[in-house]
């Protein structure tokens, strides 16, 4: 039985007196402060009913959320002070909105720990000069924001003393209650048409997911799949977008010199988690041996510390905070665009299906028909050898003139560390074909763990090999760029973590990088690079004589200028990586209070930072920019 007095606090109908007018009057406000970013052009149109449904469910349960945290608080005993909370509470929410909508119509991205940092660090008033016509508005607004809360907690409470007085009550609460069940009714519709947009592709809805803060996605491929075996992954059919709407990528339509285009193959063979230490002849020595003869990067970062945002600064050229709105619509690379006008043969090969991580949508949505990754058997050792052996085919048998691009993605070195017992080479490893997290993970047993790793490497490595040896053969090196790499790295607690996607330190950003370009002479590269570095090289080889800036971030891995700093992100932090420092920061509104300053040697956090980040203001300001140059 439910106490009288919670019973009393926690009825409907003081609810729909009370707290729905509040609610209702607040997502007014807030659709009011935040209808500029419909016109921002990243998501659907004002004037589209695909615009109005999510903007108005988004913001409706914005202010549901706060609602229901204040009437929750109606049952504590300090009942005097719960209006002036209520009053403040959704006073801070449209602050947070005023602000976030303007930075958003400005950069294209929501308030994050950089933001705020910018805003706050000493000496930044120097290149963000705010100006006191600014200050003084936003003192105005804030005013005024006030001042309407006041009002409505006043009129409300006024209307409510004698809910049960008079013609008006029960009408007044009828309202009340339709607009609570349409607002959770356009809640669900919002959800719906997400789930929807997401499983056949239809990016006027799927790019509003990165339109409005904190606002959360619901997908339902898995569940489609395991209930109703219905496979909507694919991309067969889907029409790609020409014109994005509030993308500038590229940012001019590219220039091409023909003298200078050599139309070389490219072959990019990515290996999960390979990080820069494991170029060593024990452990990868075809690799090795290929490295004396051509360029090792031994500076070299991926732009993530996870696969998505690794693969997609390698192949998009930018960092890998742009990936979910390029994600949300359906954007294919530059590079991609232009080896296909150029009458390219493609061969993208992976041992792990490229919906997930979401290739198809992105990297790969112009090459459905090229894409293979879906294999009989679940063993990886097996599924990459069959990629390798798919690709070496190729190489003997391919008859036709047009340079190729091929792109293979092994998975075996991906946890648990697969490999063929004759490749078990480092020992003791754990014997177990699945680890367990809870009882065969812990700092004595790690380094067992770390030999299953190495000796899925050296599997790979074998692998590798083949493919380097069916290129001599068939000689094809004077005309193939080729690139050994990693997505990111992966971490054995040297910095006291585990895997990856959890720390932006050497062990999980840092890839190893070897590289053949025709021409080039063996060398050792030291200075800063990045996965962002090859989509600039291989648009010069061909032909591009546009800017760099026009459509990546990155610098030719050829020439010899150098990064003042490089980026790593993930879903909802990045890194800005120099040679002294390593300052992480949200991305995102909800972890907005995360920012972090470690040292790049050894990832100790610098617990004093204030110096630090005065000293890096620059590369700050920098990537502030740099995060949006790409938005309209």
């Amino acid at each position: 039985m439910i106490p009288e007095k919670l019973r009393k606090y926690f009825s409907p109908e003081p609810f729909y007196q009370t707290m729905v007018p509040v609610i209702f009057a607040n997502a007014i406000i807030s659709m009011a402060i935040s209808f500029p970013i419909l016109t921002t052009g990243i998501g659907a149109s004002s004037h589209d009913l695909l615009g109005i449904i999510p903007f108005v469910a988004h913001y409706f349960l914005l202010n549901l959320t706060a609602g229901l945290f204040v009437y929750c608080l109606s049952a504590l005993p300090f009942k005097k002070l719960i209006i002036p909370l209520s009053a403040f509470l959704f006073f801070c929410l449209q602050t947070v909105l005023l602000i976030d909508m303007k930075i958003f119509t400005m950069f294209h991205y929501h308030i994050n720990a950089l933001v705020l940092n910018l805003l706050t660090t000493e000496g930044a008033s120097d290149s963000l000069i705010l100006g006191q016509g600014t200050l003084l508005t936003f003192a105005g607004l804030l005013l005024a924001l006030f001042l309407i809360e006041i009002l409505i907690h006043i009129s409300v409470r006024k209307i409510s003393r004698k809910p049960g007085q008079g013609e008006k009550g029960p009408l007044l609460r009828n309202i009340s209650k339709a607009i609570f069940f349409a607002g959770l009714l356009l809640i669900a519709l919002d959800k719906g048409m997400y789930a929807y947009a997401d499983l056949v592709n239809d990016t006027a809805i799927t790019r509003n997911a990165k339109l409005y803060p904190l606002y959360q996605p619901l997908t339902i491929k898995r569940f489609m799949k395991s209930v109703f075996h219905l496979e909507l992954n694919r991309e067969q059919g889907f029409k790609v977008l020409t014109a994005h709407k509030g993308i500038n990528y590229p940012k001019e339509k590219l220039r091409f010199d023909p003298a200078k285009d050599k139309k070389y193959n490219i072959i990019i063979l990515a290996v999960e988690g390979l990080r820069f230490d494991m170029l060593a002849k024990d452990i990868m020595p075809n690799v090795w041996a290929f490295g004396q003869e051509n360029s090792i990067y031994e500076n070299h970062y991926s732009g993530g510390n996870g696969s998505r945002f690794g693969i997609f600064s390698l192949l998009y050229g930018i960092q890998g905070s742009y990936w979910h709105n390029f994600l949300a619509m359906r954007i294919s690379p530059v590079l991609i665009d232009t080896l296909i006008e150029n009458g390219y043969d493609f061969r993208i090969l992976s041992s792990t299906a490229l919906t997930f991580p979401e290739f198809r949508k992105t990297a790969f949505i112009r090459l459905s028909d090229s894409i293979e990754d879906t294999f009989a058997t679940r063993d990886m050792t097996v599924r990459d050898m069959t990629i390798t052996e798919r690709l070496t085919d190729y190489l003997s048998s391919r008859k036709s003139g047009k340079p190729f691009f091929a792109f293979l993605f092994y998975n075996s070195s991906h946890e648990p560390y697969k490999y063929p017992a004759e490749f078990e080479k480092f020992r003791p490893v754990l014997k177990k074909k699945e680890i367990n997290y809870f009882l065969d993970i812990n700092r004595e047993t790690v380094g067992m763990m770390k030999n299953r790793y190495k000796n899925a490497l050296f599997y790979t490595d074998y692998l590798i090999g083949k493919i380097l040896s069916s290129l001599k053969q068939n000689h094809l090196l004077d005309d193939t760029v080729v690139v050994i790499t990693g997505d990111h790295g992966e971490e054995f607690y040297e910095n006291n973590y585990l895997g990856h996607t959890s720390s932006f330190d050497d062990f999980q950003t840092k890839n190893l990088f070897v590289a053949h370009f025709p021409g080039q002479r063996h060398r050792i590269i030291e200075r800063l690079t990045s996965h962002q570095d090859l989509v600039p090289t291989l648009m010069e080889s061909l032909g591009c004589i546009s800017p760099t800036g026009d459509y990546a971030q990155g610098i030719s891995l050829i020439g010899e200028r150098e990064h003042p700093y490089v980026t790593s992100a993930n879903w909802d932090t990045a890194a800005i990586i120099d040679e002294k420092y390593k300052i992480v920061f949200s991305t995102e509104l909800y972890n907005v209070n995360l920012f972090e300053v470690h040292n790049r040697k050894d990832y100790a956090l610098i617990k004093n930072s204030r110096d630090a980040i005065k000293e890096e203001k620059q590369h700050l300001l920098d990537n502030f920019l740099k995060m949006s140059e790409f938005y309209k």
